[in-house]
């Protein structure tokens, strides 16, 4: 097995009988209304050869995943395999590329892509989130790329058992794929230590990951973007500090941590896993991570024409979007009373230009509406005109839109609504209802004891956002405050309240005095 970046997420898993295109991103118009361009470029790779392949394995519906420029370049006698989400949307996004036949795998279940090539997907547990990890088996070797997806330990450690022990390459995202905090309206010191701890969850995250999952070799990758608009190209600092971490940052990360099996493939290199030997392609021994800012600079003014062009398909309305607004959201209202109570607020969206205007809708049980005063709002999005009518018509879904970076929000108090962000981008019946059915079957029995500033706690062992082991993935914070790193929710170990999100609460109960101090976690199964 041999294993080639393509850039970004993009793999390209040449085996004895097969050869597998994975997440690749190859548009010279980036994604998320060229937004996000691959970092670094990979526009050497997008050639006929390339293109030809056994299959395309696809693992969600973001667009730096499921490219259809990418795919309308691919042969329609390809296939192309892909998780079964309770959504029809990633199904959709392949098709927009090209007709052709799509495998939706349910999870767990292997597809033979080729003989003695097997392909199965592992989903995160809550359907909140539709992310899948990819796990491809051949010629006796087995790499997981879980690119964006956010496994519990169990799940990793059922993989493991599933393949039979070993995993010969771990490929996991290091970087955020996120809008938060850059587009929230906090002061500059504020946004810079929200970024700075949301980077080191992402890292902590991953260095967990990799220490169960104990791979032969780790490949940290899908992601950085970079941002190449004039508009965004401040965003690139985010690299250096922020929530985007590049390949070396990860690597070098990671290593520091204990971990020497780290490798960078940058577009281009191989990886080759049976003989463990790397070849690295001519453009990366070209590119320099250190010369990032004169780089972008040059790369941007080579993407400005493709940027221009994109932006001229997003014209200003000619019309008021009042109508079609309220028309839109009187239809997601009515979608799903158990998402419009978890969200239980006003929600302003302040729409800047032409067919513009400051509108409301209520998503609080019994004073449900849309109302053209904003009124009193407890969240809010403001964003130019020129962007809504797509998102209205259903061109551009709600999480593809706020990728784009292209809003500005705020909130008060400042708690993350996660069904607020589930009701928008899902808009279809069973993703709510798959929700929901998770949502209200989730138990908490098991418990485990935490150490905390000299406190010991007895608390659930599993977050009751996503029942993510908290013996794995919790943290404990200063404050006696513990977060769990699957998704960054954090609660109080003092009340179990839930601090930076609507999440329910955490079971917790202080039994005792900890005479010595625990200045880190320790948790152990009670």
């Amino acid at each position: 097995m041999r294993v080639t970046a393509l850039g970004h997420a993009g793999l390209e898993v040449t085996l004895k009988k097969a050869s597998l295109l994975v997440d690749p991103w190859l548009s010279p118009e980036g994604a998320f209304q060229a937004s996000w361009f691959q970092y670094p470029e990979n526009a050497h790779l997008a050639r006929p050869e390339t293109f030809q392949a056994t299959a395309v394995v696809i693992s969600h519906e973001h667009l730096d995943h499921v490219d259809t420029w990418t795919l309308s370049q691919i042969p329609s006698r390809i296939p192309v395999v892909i998780p079964r989400y309770p959504s029809p949307a990633l199904r959709r996004k392949v098709l927009a590329g090209g007709h052709r036949e799509v495998i939706e795998a349910a999870p767990w279940d292997p597809v033979e892509v080729a003989e003695n090539t097997l392909v199965f997907f592992v989903p995160e547990e809550s359907p909140m989130n539709h992310d899948a990890a990819i796990v491809i088996q051949g010629d006796g070797y087995t790499l997981l790329d879980m690119n964006d997806a956010r496994l519990s330990p169990m799940q990793l450690r059922m993989i493991r058992t599933t393949v039979g022990g070993r995993i010969h390459l771990f490929a996991l995202q290091t970087a955020g794929a996120s809008w938060y905090p850059m587009c929230y309206e906090y002061p500059p010191e504020r946004r810079k230590e929200l970024a700075s701890r949301k980077r080191l969850a992402k890292l902590g995250y991953a260095a967990r990951a990799v220490r169960v999952v104990d791979p032969i070799v780790a490949l940290p990758f899908a992601g950085p973007p970079c941002f190449l608009d004039p508009e965004l190209f401040p965003h690139n600092a985010e690299m250096d500090e922020g929530i985007f971490p590049d390949q070396l940052q990860s690597a070098a990360w990671l290593g520091k941590r204990g971990f020497p099996n780290v490798i960078v493939l940058l577009p281009g290199d191989t990886w080759d896993i049976e003989t463990q030997i790397k070849e690295t392609s001519p453009e990366s021994v070209a590119f320099s991570v250190p010369d990032r800012w004169p780089y972008l600079e040059a790369y941007a003014s080579r993407r400005q024409d493709q940027i221009r062009c994109v932006l001229a398909r997003y014209p200003e309305p000619a019309d008021s979007l009042w109508i079609p607004f309220q028309t839109y959201f009187n239809r997601i209202l009515s979608m799903s009373e158990y998402f419009n109570q978890k969200i239980n607020m006003r929600v302003e969206f302040a729409i800047e230009g032409p067919g513009g205007g400051r509108w409301a809708v209520d998503f609080r049980p019994g004073k449900e509406g849309v109302y053209q005063e904003p009124g009193s709002c407890q969240y809010g999005y403001h964003f130019a005109s020129r962007w809504l009518a797509a998102i209205l018509d259903g061109r551009t879904p709600w999480e593809d839109f706020f990728l784009t970076l292209r809003f500005r929000a705020w909130r008060e108090p400042d708690v993350y609504n996660d069904h607020l962000l589930g009701l928008l981008k899902f808009a279809h019946a069973a993703a709510f209802e798959a929700v929901e059915r998770f949502e209200i079957g989730m138990t908490f029995v098991d418990r485990i004891t935490v150490h905390a500033e000299g406190q010991t706690y007895h608390i659930q062992r599993h977050c009751p956002h996503a029942r993510n082991d908290l013996l794995d993935t919790g943290e404990v914070l200063p404050g006696r405050i513990i977060r769990c790193l699957a998704h960054h929710y954090e609660f109080s170990l003092d009340t179990g309240k839930c601090v930076n999100g609507n999440c329910g609460p955490l079971f917790t109960e202080r039994i005792d005095s900890d005479v010595r101090e625990q200045p880190h976690h320790r948790a152990e199964p009670s």
